[in-house]
């Protein structure tokens, strides 16, 4: 049966940023007779220095597999290329070829009985994808006894995964009590019926926050409230933890316990060493699908991230003649739509500025057509999963929708956390408002991963501008105001940035400073701090009309005092579009505008 074609948006977008003539392959996830196409790496002039498709498959969440090749330019040879990677296609019948010709026109195609047919495929956007998919989180530890060498490393890793492929693990689901497990009678499911999909199993898991798809109840099943039909932001995810069988007579065991040192096995004077393992794995999951599934899914999830530690190792051998603990750090750039997941040194063991990690992440930009001026693959860069406890909103400015018919978009790019009044258990309500805001910034430069710290208290950042001069000692526990200049000084203490301060004599000028804030979010892209009369707010984005002057502020409002509700914080317009009356036209603004580091 010829499958339908989807292709995500973010492979879209990509697409049009590749300007030379070059070759790559497609990774997609095949469910309910729907191939969608969620990514693509290029291939290097020179193979060796970078990554093949092979490799980089085991990076992907588990399900997202090759699914085809796509060609910048000519595509005389596409049918003769496609050949080669055929075998390696196990998700479909049908590879794909894109093909994008000079002028940017893509055109579809299927492979279907040796030759190629084309195909009409649909746009699916990133936020149709957190309605549809959910992620399935594995997380333990495990040990590898082996010697320090390649060979070693390789048959010992092998067995492991043979051992852990042969039934002799179960999973469990935190927060509830189902268990999947297999063996030679197959998968099975204790706690929910064999027809039951992962919606269901969804709403039986660690209790869900509201986080635009409303709250769940039992049965997976959406209650009401304002929350229910907000755009959603991110995946839902599905905590996993692994059991395994030590022995016959021994029960299962939870692997939990924390990994740390890489120690050498003395016993009759080998030359072993025990290697902690801390696997952490996705799995991209239809919502629909049935639980039973998901067993061989979380198995081969296992083998992938043994794999991934496995190569890591043999690369550290080479370079350090020696392997260190090492931790799993799942990427999800903006760029790229999709989850990637990197293995490096765990700790300082090896500094982000060592010659091995920076030619594995230059590695990896040249693979995704990533500019080398910005952080994607860093340990910062990884993705902050929201936590049972955490009531943060992300971006809640992906639901809220524009004003402006004929104007251009220029909006904040990545991940932030939302930060107001009343948060953390803390009243600092009526005087808080700028230190909110600076919390937001912070929490930008921390999510795109150029730091990585935590955000400062209101405390900390007292104590911070006392220490330097700025205020008097009285200053630290006071409730008193801080401006656009003390924000800027925070964020080059904290995060290690510069920012520029634009000042705007009244609220009426700000009418004409749309084309300047513009150019802002399309160059920069970090949110905005502004500040005036006894008001700080954060700046999101602006929606500007060029040819008539018409201009729409995209504001975040630290001055929110409720719970960390999305469809209450966007219902009341505490996230929203403003017009240029929204400000005080007797007051004067300053703004402090973020500036990007130039690292990767």
């Amino acid at each position: 049966m010829t499958p339908k074609l989807k292709i995500s948006e973010c492979v879209l977008q990509r697409i049009t940023k590749v300007t030379s003539q070059c070759s790559g392959e497609l990774f997609g996830i095949m469910c309910r007779g729907t191939l969608t196409v969620l990514g693509f790496i290029l291939e290097g002039k020179e193979k060796s220095s970078t990554l093949n498709y092979s490799q980089i498959q085991n990076n992907f969440p588990t399900e997202i597999d090759l699914c085809g090749l796509i060609k910048f330019g000519p595509c005389s040879d596409a049918e003769a290329h496609l050949s080669e990677i055929l075998q390696d296609v196990d998700i479909t019948d049908n590879p794909v070829l894109l093909n994008c010709d000079a002028d940017g026109e893509i055109t579809a195609s299927l492979f279907k009985h040796g030759q190629l047919e084309g195909i009409s495929y649909e746009v699916v956007s990133e936020t149709d994808l957190f309605r549809e998919y959910m992620l399935l989180r594995l997380r333990c530890s495990l040990e590898l006894y082996c010697e320090q060498n390649e060979k070693s490393v390789a048959e010992n890793a092998f067995t492991l995964r043979k051992r852990l492929a042969a039934g002799n693990v179960a999973f469990a689901v935190a927060g509830s009590k189902v268990i999947l497990s297999g063996g030679s009678s197959g998968s099975q499911v204790v706690g929910l019926g064999a027809e039951d999909s992962m919606e269901t199993l969804l709403g039986l898991s660690a209790k869900v926050e509201d986080d635009g798809f409303g709250s769940t109840g039992k049965g997976g099943k959406k209650k009401g409230g304002a929350g229910g039909n907000v755009v959603p932001t991110e995946y839902q995810v599905v905590n996993i933890n692994m059991l395994v069988k030590k022995s016959k007579d021994a029960q299962d065991e939870k692997l939990t316990r924390e990994a740390c040192n890489v120690t050498i096995d003395s016993k009759n004077g080998c030359n072993r060493v025990k290697i902690p393992l801390q696997l952490d794995v996705l799995s991209m999951i239809h919502r629909e699908t049935k639980v039973v599934l998901c067993y061989d899914i979380l198995v081969e999830s296992v083998c992938r991230s043994l794999r991934l530690l496995e190569s890591s190792f043999v690369e550290q051998l080479g370079q350090y003649k020696k392997v260190h603990v090492s931790k799993c750090y799942h990427m999800m750039p903006e760029s790229l739509g999709h989850f990637l997941t990197c293995v490096y040194p765990a700790g300082n063991d090896v500094k982000e500025e060592d010659e091995f990690l920076l030619e594995k992440r230059r590695s990896l930009h040249l693979q995704f057509g990533l500019p080398t001026i910005r952080p994607y693959f860093r340990k910062a860069n990884g993705f902050r999963f929201r936590e049972t406890d955490s009531k943060l909103l992300f971006n809640p400015h992906v639901g809220v929708k524009r004003q402006l018919t004929e104007g251009k978009l220029s909006l904040v790019q990545g991940r932030y956390s939302y930060h107001h009044y009343m948060q953390d258990g803390f009243n600092d309500d009526g005087w808080g408002c700028a230190y909110r805001s600076l919390q937001t910034l912070i929490s930008w430069f921390i999510y795109q991963g150029y730091a990585d710290v935590r955000i400062p208290t209101h405390t900390e950042i007292q104590k911070y501008l006392v220490r330097v001069g700025d205020k008097p000692a009285n200053f630290a526990g006071s409730r008193q105001w801080i401006g656009s200049t003390e924000v800027s000084m925070c964020l080059n203490e904290f995060v290690k940035v510069d920012s520029r301060i634009m000042h705007v004599s009244s609220g009426a000028d700000m009418a004409t400073k749309g084309s300047e804030l513009a150019y802002h979010f399309e160059t920069q892209g970090t949110p905005v701090m502004i500040g005036g009369g006894v008001l700080a707010h954060t700046i999101l984005g602006v929606d500007f009309d060029r040819n008539t002057g018409d201009l729409k502020f995209l504001i975040l409002d630290p001055h929110f005092t409720g719970a960390d509700e999305l469809g209450t914080v966007l219902a009341k317009g505490w996230c929203g579009w403003k017009g240029v009356d929204f400000w005080n036209k007797t007051a004067y603004y300053n703004l402090c505008m973020p500036q990007r580091p130039y690292v990767f």
